[in-house]
């Protein structure tokens, strides 16, 4: 056998082995992302303990998950606020696991010590918001932006949305 000859299978071989690491690989990763349970509750799901935090039973209320410690929250909490002070907007629950951060206006209910409601509602990480109505979840969903929280504070965010409640686009 000549030196191209087996440097050929040896190339040939290598690629072979390396397609079959990149399945195994891909297997794998596919089972992880099985397990992921998806954030919040899903669209439709009954929403938990909206007694306790004094929710309408008929309109739309937006429950902003918070935190203390997040770095995003004050931030989230000052918008929500300055969107509150619109009589237009959804009404809005601060909720908090633990301590709350100050609030200057009366505009929104803060609920403190709530790490239980937290777990109900599958918050995987603060802030996040679930916009509920009727006593059913309509969107939960992180907020990665500030103009997130606008369109869910909105009264057409109350209306079903097109992505199925979810925030996630629809599959093509």
């Amino acid at each position: 056998m000549t030196f191209e000859t087996t440097a050929d299978l040896v190339c040939w071989t290598a690629l072979v082995l390396l397609a079959l690491a990149l399945v195994r690989v891909n297997r794998r990763l596919r089972a992880v992302e099985a397990r992921v349970p998806e954030p919040g509750l899903p669209a439709g799901t009954r929403a938990p303990g909206l007694d306790r935090l004094g929710v309408a039973p008929a309109g739309p209320t937006l429950l902003l998950f918070l935190s203390s410690g997040c770095g995003g929250c004050p931030a989230v909490l000052e918008e929500a606020v300055a969107l509150a002070a619109d009589p237009a907007s959804v009404p809005m629950r601060a909720v908090f696991s633990g301590d709350g951060l100050p609030v200057d206006d009366g505009l929104i209910p803060v609920h403190t010590g709530e790490r239980e409601l937290m777990s109900a509602y599958r918050v995987p990480g603060t802030p996040f918001a679930v916009l509920v109505e009727s006593g059913r979840v309509r969107r939960a969903v992180p907020v990665r932006s500030l103009d997130l929280l606008k369109e869910l504070a909105a009264p057409a965010a109350a209306k079903p949305a097109r992505d199925g409640g979810t925030g996630r686009r629809p599959a093509a």
